[in-house]
This record gives C-alpha cells, sequence and structure tokens, in this order.
C-alpha cells in the first residue's frame, strides 16, 4: 500500500514505459555527446583553417608583391637599355658633326692654291651634306625613341606595374573571428568527418573551389574536393579573388596577346611606337659614317693632288678608308643576294685616276676623255651605291632568324626590321611566354578575379593578322615614319648624285668654249673646265703643263721648246737692255729694303706738267674725278655721296651743279669715268649704274641706272671703262693688296675675271688711259704707276710726295697719254683741292 502498481509488477522487473525512458535518456545524452564531439571537432577544423588562411593569404600577397617588384625592375631594365643606346648614338653624332663641321668650314678643297675642279669639289661636298642629313636624323629619331621610352616606362610605373598591396578592407574580409563559425549552416557545425557531403548539383555558382591542380585518384581519396569543401572555403576564395590586383587587359589588342605576363604584353605593344626610331637611328649612324668617310678620302684627293703634288702619299691615305669602308660593310650588314653595296667605295679610285689625269704633266684630249669616263663612273657607282643602300634599309616582310632567339637580341617575328642589319641593331623586346619552370602569380590573381585562363586570352589570329595589328600604328602604307625619312634622305641622295652627273654633262659641253663653267669655282690654274672667257687648255699642237699658260705666251716662253727642256739654254742676250731693266727695278728694291713693303720709293715732291686750282662750292668734298674729252676741256668732280660740279679744266671754273639720281641706295661712291656715251659709276657695294649723256642735263639731276647682274668684287679701288667690242670692263685694286684684277661683261651676262696682275703698289685710286690699253694706279702717298695690260709690266709715272691727300684720278681723252689727278693740300683753314695733270 502507498506505491504505484503501475511502477513495479508483481515479479519486481521495471514496466516497458520506464525502461523506454531510460533509453532515450541515454539516447539523448549520447547525442548530445556526439553532437559536441562534432561541433568541437568542426569548430577545430575551422580555427585551423582560418590561421592557415591568413598565412596563405599574407604569403600568397607577399610573393605578389615581389614578383611585382621584378616586373617593375623588367621594366625599367628594358627602357634603360634603350636609353643608354640613344645615349650612345648621341655621342658618335655629336663628334661626327664636330668632325665635319671643322672639314665643311673652310669651303672648298686646296686652301692655299686654287680650288680642284668642280667634279671633286661636287663629290666631297655632295657627302658631306648627306652626312650632315644623316647625323642629324640620327639626333631627332635617338630623341625620339629615348623619350618615348622613357614616357612609357613612367607612365607604366606609375599607373599599371603597381605592388598589389592589399587594402584595409581586403584584410579586414581576410580576417576571421572565431564567433563567425557562429554564421556557418548547421550541416557544416555537425559535419560527419570521412563522409562526403557535397553533390553535383550544388555550388553551382562557385564551381569546383578546391581544384586548381590536377588531382589524382589517390589524393582525391585523401582530400576534400569537388563540391566537398566547407563552406567557409568557398566564402573565402570568392573574397580573396574580388580586386586583388589591377588588370590592363583592355590595353592589348586581342590578336596581339601572348601567354606572358600582362606587363610584358603592354609594354610590347607600347614599344610599337618607339622601336623603328631606335632601328633607323642605329641605321642613320651607319649612314652617315659612310658619307664621312667617302667625303674624307675626296678632301685628301684634292689637297694631296693640288697642294703638295703627293702622288703616292695620296694612294697611302686612301687604301685605308677604303678598307676601313668594307670592314664597316661588313660588320653592319648581311646581305641577301649580290653584294651590290660594297662597290660604293670603289668610287673613291675612279675618282683617284681622274684627278691624276686632271692634274698631270702634259694635257692631251685623249687623257682628257678618260678622266671624263672615270668621273661619269664615279657617279655612277655612287648612284648605284645609294639605290643599293635603299633596298638594304628598307623594312623586310620576312623575319630574320635572330628573332624571338632567346640569349641574343629578340623581338617577335611580327615587327618588321631591315633583315640586312639584323645583327647590328640589338633589340630586346619583352618575352611573348614564360619558361619551363616560371610562375606568373599576378596573372594568377588576376585570371582568378576575371574568371579568365592564367595564361592569357584572346582569339587565335594567323601571323599575317598579328603583323597587320601591331603595325597599325605605321600610316596607311604600312611604313614607320622613322623608315620614310630615312628612305626620303637616300632618294635626296640620288637625286643630287644625278644632278651633279646633268651639271658634269653641261661642263664637258661647254668646255673649251665662249660659255663659262657651271659648277667650278673661279680659280686661276689652267683645268679642262676653266670659268673665264678662254679655251680650256691649248689643243694638241702646243703641249702644256698644268698652271703655266703654255710655252707660247705663258711665262715659261722656250722652256720645253723642240726635244730638249732645260731652262738655261743659249741665246743671244742685249746687255743694254739687261742693264736698263735693272735700273729700273733699283727704285723698287730701295723702298723694299726700308719699308718691307714694295712700294714706288720716296722723293721730293716734282712739279706737275700742269696744276688748276678751282674755287668749289661751299661743302662740296670731291672726292672722285672724270675726265671728259680734249676737245671739250671739261671734267666731273664727284663726292662720295653723288653730289657733283662739272669744271672747266682750263680756266678752274665751275660749269654747272649737279647731283646723280638713283645712286643713293646703292652705297658710297667708290669710281665714276666719262666718256661720250655718259657717265659710268661704281659703288662700294659692287653696283655699277650708268648715268645717260656726255654732260649733265641742265636741270641739275643726272639720271643713273643700275646694270643688272652680278656685282663686282668690292673693297678696294675700281676702275671702269667701255670696251671696244661692246660690254663693259673694269679693274679692281684690292685694299691692302697689291692684287689687281681685271673683269669683262658684256651684254645682261655676269662680270667674269679675265687676268690678275701685280702691280708694286697699294693703289687707293684707279683708273684706264684714254687708250684702254693700260691702268693708272694711284697710292695714297702719292705714287703713281702705270700698268700695261697686254703684257702685265708696271712703269713708274711719279713718286710719293708729302703733305697732300689724293683722291681721284683719270686719263684724259683724247689727250694722249695725259693724265688727271685730284689733291688736296692740307692748310690749318682747311683742304684746298687741285686738278693736277701728268704726261704718262
Amino acid at each position: 500500500p502507498g506505491c504505484n502498481p503501475r511502477l513495479v509488477t508483481h515479479t519486481g522487473v521495471p514496466s516497458l514505459p520506464a525502461a523506454m525512458e531510460v533509453g532515450a535518456a541515454a539516447a539523448a545524452a549520447a547525442a548530445g555527446s556526439v553532437g559536441m564531439g562534432l561541433f568541437s571537432y568542426n569548430r577545430g577544423n575551422y580555427m585551423f583553417d582560418q590561421k592557415n588562411h591568413w598565412a596563405r593569404f599574407s604569403a600568397g600577397l607577399n610573393m605578389a608583391i615581389s614578383q611585382m617588384g621584378q616586373y617593375r625592375a623588367d621594366v625599367e631594365q628594358m627602357t634603360e637599355l634603350t636609353v643608354s643606346r640613344q645615349d650612345c648614338y648621341h655621342g658618335i653624332a655629336a663628334m661626327g658633326l664636330t668632325i665635319l663641321t671643322a672639314i665643311y668650314c673652310p669651303g672648298r678643297l686646296g686652301l692655299h692654291t686654287s680650288p680642284p675642279p668642280g667634279w671633286l669639289m661636287g663629290l666631297a661636298f655632295v657627302n658631306i651634306g648627306g652626312c650632315y642629313l644623316f647625323l642629324g636624323l640620327t639626333l631627332w629619331l635617338a630623341m625620339h625613341a629615348s623619350m618615348r621610352a622613357d614616357t612609357a616606362c613612367t607612365h607604366m610605373l606609375t599607373r599599371f606595374v603597381r605592388l598589389p598591396v592589399p587594402s584595409q578592407g581586403m584584410m579586414d574580409k581576410a580576417r576571421k573571428f572565431l564567433s563567425s563559425f557562429e554564421e556557418q549552416p548547421l550541416r557544416e557545425v555537425f559535419r560527419v568527418p570521412f563522409m562526403v557531403h557535397g553533390s553535383g548539383s550544388e555550388g553551382g555558382k562557385g564551381g569546383k573551389y578546391n581544384e586548381d591542380m590536377e588531382l589524382d585518384e589517390a589524393a582525391k581519396g585523401r582530400s576534400r574536393h569537388g563540391y566537398d569543401v566547407p563552406a567557409w572555403y568557398k566564402k573565402e576564395k570568392a573574397i580573396d579573388n574580388d580586386k586583388t590586383v589591377e588588370t590592363i587587359g583592355s590595353m592589348l589588342p586581342l590578336d596581339a596577346r601572348g601567354t606572358a605576363p600582362e606587363h610584358f604584353e603592354a609594354y610590347r605593344e607600347i614599344q610599337h611606337e618607339w622601336f623603328p626610331y631606335d632601328v633607323y637611328a642605329r641605321l642613320s649612324i651607319f649612314l652617315a659614317f659612310m658619307h664621312l668617310t667617302h667625303c674624307w678620302a675626296y678632301m685628301q684627293i684634292g689637297h694631296q693632288l693640288q697642294e703638295t703634288r703627293a702622288l703616292f702619299a695620296c694612294v697611302i691615305v686612301l687604301l685605308p678608308i677604303f678598307v676601313l669602308q668594307q670592314v664597316i660593310l661588313t660588320l653592319d650588314i648581311i646581305p641577301s643576294g649580290f653584294p651590290l653595296h660594297r662597290l660604293g667605295p670603289f668610287a673613291l679610285w675612279f675618282a683617284f685616276a681622274a684627278a691624276v689625269i686632271e692634274y698631270k704633266r702634259w694635257f692631251t684630249a685623249e687623257a682628257q676623255a678618260v678622266g671624263f669616263v672615270l668621273v661619269y663612273a664615279a657617279y655612277a657607282i655612287h648612284i648605284m651605291y645609294t639605290l643599293q643602300l635603299i633596298r638594304l634599309c628598307a623594312p623586310s616582310s620576312a623575319p630574320p632568324a635572330v628573332a624571338e632567339s632567346p640569349g641574343a637580341s629578340w623581338w617577335p617575328g611580327e615587327w618588321c626590321l631591315p633583315a640586312a642589319f639584323q645583327h647590328a641593331i640589338w633589340l630586346v623586346a619583352p618575352p611573348k611566354q614564360l619558361e619551363d619552370g616560371q610562375t606568373d602569380i599576378v596573372g594568377e590573381l588576376r585570371a582568378a578575379q576575371t574568371g579568365a585562363k592564367a595564361a592569357g586570352g584572346g582569339a587565335a589570329a594567323s601571323a599575317a593578322e598579328k603583323r597587320a595589328d601591331v603595325h597599325r600604328a605605321l600610316g596607311k602604307q604600312g611604313e614607320s615614319p622613322a623608315w620614310i625619312n630615312v628612305k626620303i634622305g637616300l632618294i635626296t641622295m640620288i637625286v643630287a648624285w644625278v644632278w651633279l652627273t646633268f651639271g658634269f654633262t653641261i661642263e664637258v659641253i661647254n668646255q673649251g668654249t665662249m660659255h663659262p663653267s657651271l659648277l667650278s669655282a673661279p680659280g686661276v690654274p689652267n683645268h679642262a673646265r676653266d670659268p673665264r672667257y678662254r679655251p680650256a687648255k691649248p689643243g694638241a699642237s702646243e703641249r702644256t703643263e698644268v698652271g703655266t699658260g703654255g710655252a707660247i705666251h705663258g711665262p715659261a716662253v722656250g722652256v720645253h721648246s723642240g726635244a730638249v727642256e732645260r731652262r738655261l739654254q743659249a741665246a743671244p742676250v742685249d746687255l743694254h737692255h739687261v742693264a736698263a731693266k735693272v735700273r729700273d727695278v733699283l727704285p723698287y728694291l730701295q723702298g723694299l729694303s726700308h719699308t718691307g713693303a714694295l712700294g714706288m720709293g720716296q722723293v721730293t715732291e716734282q712739279p706737275a706738267t700742269e696744276e688748276v686750282h678751282v674755287d668749289w662750292p661751299p661743302f662740296f668734298e670731291p672726292h672722285h674725278l672724270a675726265c671728259g674729252r680734249a676737245s671739250t676741256p671739261s671734267a666731273v668732280a664727284i663726292s662720295r655721296h653723288g653730289r657733283g660740279v662739272l669744271v672747266d679744266v682750263n680756266k678752274g671754273s665751275m660749269l654747272q651743279h649737279f647731283a646723280l639720281q638713283g645712286v643713293a641706295q646703292h652705297g658710297a661712291i667708290a669710281s665714276a669715268t666719262l666718256d661720250q656715251l655718259g657717265l659710268l659709276v661704281a659703288t662700294s657695294t659692287g653696283v655699277v649704274l650708268e648715268c645717260a649723256g656726255a654732260a649733265p642735263p641742265a636741270d641739275g639731276r643726272w639720271r643713273c641706272a643700275a646694270l643688272s647682274g652680278a656685282r663686282l668684287p668690292s673693297g678696294g679701288a675700281v676702275a671702269l671703262a667701255r670696251a671696244p667690242e661692246g660690254g663693259y670692263k673694269a679693274a679692281v685694286a684690292f685694299d691692302g693688296e697689291h692684287l689687281v684684277a681685271t673683269f669683262s661683261r658684256s651684254g645682261k651676262g655676269a662680270w667674269l675675271p679675265t687676268g690678275e696682275v701685280r702691280s708694286g703698289v697699294v693703289a687707293s685710286t684707279a683708273a684706264f688711259a684714254a687708250d684702254g690699253a693700260s691702268l693708272i694706279l694711284g697710292a695714297a702717298d702719292g705714287a703713281l704707276a702705270r700698268v700695261a695690260l697686254a703684257d702685265g709690266s708696271v712703269t713708274k709715272v711719279a713718286p710719293a710726295v708729302h703733305g697732300r691727300t689724293w683722291c681721284g684720278v683719270c686719263g684724259v681723252h683724247g689727250g694722249g697719254s695725259r693724265v688727271a689727278r685730284l689733291a688736296a693740300a692740307t692748310s690749318p683753314t682747311g683742304s684746298a683741292h687741285k686738278i693736277l695733270f701728268h704726261e704718262v
């Protein structure tokens, strides 16, 4: 009694409900124990995974940062290679310009003697011009390549090739609190070990998270793979692959991409904008120095043959230059086909042979013809040589063998470069794929966050399509501006050589005629194309040594008569004539011993044959005197600035005042001559004017018109006259020199030199005698000399006179040998100008 009859049976065994409750309690206890075990197990895994995740996140980014630093160094080194190479080109070009300017500054070959013939001058100076052209191209092309490469490097380093330093947000996302385990799904919190819980349909959006590498069957049995990964791992992969690094894939044309790291692809694409300038700066150096060595050789030919007559020494100079040119061609060029460019240096020898014929001892028409052929051969060689250079320097459509060769110069096969210079270019472009064993961690990060493959991308394209793509910026014709500039320079050289050939043909046609030379510089030596109005060389009937003027009319009269070539040859001698010549030269020797200059001697004043005093107008300073005819005793006195007075020389009275109209704008008056046709005036600028009429007009304005064409040389005393056969003639006595040059002019042509003579007096005034056969020269000290134009002999007319200033001089027309002079006697009250007459 007092007990529950439902709990205990009559046998003392618990009832069924009680046993079930005990079992349930035991099961609950066991389940709780298992649940706690699973919870603790998965929580421990979560804690371990989070520690590994942070360590992997830090290590991966550290390696990515280190590798990006390596990539930045790659960009800097590739840029430095280009910049340092252009600096080398700049230094070489500057050195070449210095040497070239030293050669060019004299302006001609033969500094101390007359210049060589025009064809040799053309060979030298066309090469000088070509050297200037290509040295200038070197400077500009190298400057563009250097600055563009430096700019691209800075642009990439400051914008794209950056260290993948994680942001605070990225690190916050990578960091996990232990309490975040509570956010996981219950199936992950109580996940049973050694059981596969994923299925192919799960995680469709996430993909296979744990298969970044190939897994064999044994590995699959040991690791969680496929979709059988924790949820937190899937979330971590999504976070770590989101905006970890930047990408520049949009910069790249799809057909140009390779499998190299992305910055290499971008740099190779940008490199298209300067690599042609780099290449053709190197080629311009080659072209410039080939022209410079040609120029050196032609300069030596002109110097050795014209100035030193060193025939064999000239060969010794040409031979090393010839060998140097051939060596440069060997070092820089790998030809395909016949090496026509090796013909270029042989032009030196053709020019040398032609110059030897030009300067050989005796003239023959046959030798002259051979010389012409040799000159044409030299020009033809230069033309063919330049055409071959255009072919060699042109970009090749087929990539050379050295392209994409590891361990040497490397560039993509799509780049159009001159294959003949492949081993002299030394380009290095970024690789197109990674070598075996190399890993691009940054690329993997980019690929993971974009969902692309790590090894590049883009549609496949043929080699021709890639070449068209990478050269899309090279112009409509597919040519680089650098190559176009070099090609234009070479075409310009061809035009220059063709022009010289044409000009030389004109020279050959006109040589020996009355037509002046077109290219040969004015000079004294008797070349085959002399620019003066006389036959270039005597014919075969008179064999003549170069520069002597001939055995009949030159200074070597009688030297080469017959077969005997002796200067001491027996001949009748007029002793009285010799004695008279010695007496004539004594005054010159006296002046030379006292003053060191060949003057007219210093003696006391001797009275002139006639002296006329003139009352000149106030403020009128006569400086030039022009004499009229003896039948009309009048003369014209003119000031430096164009005021004039017509004077009666018999009475010393002034007949008329006048002014020269149209002269002032041409400079001060340097000379004046009066004849029956009018007044001829020469100015200090070399302009010659003609004032029509034998006397000034009644209105006092004598109108003058300048002669068209070239001017006379300026800088000395000038004499003018009309030539008997028509036209004009002039003589110029240069300041401070004893040299007098004579010129002639026909119609509207140019003033052409006709001869030179040493007068023995430094002339301050000059005039032709009335008969036109002699030249009257007056010195500043009053000495007067007459120079016979027929033979160049000089005769003293009047000695030096002190105390007077000597101005104009003129020959009296129709007055025989009379000469009028304008002199001013200096006194405290001023200058009194007089007209003095002398018999010459």
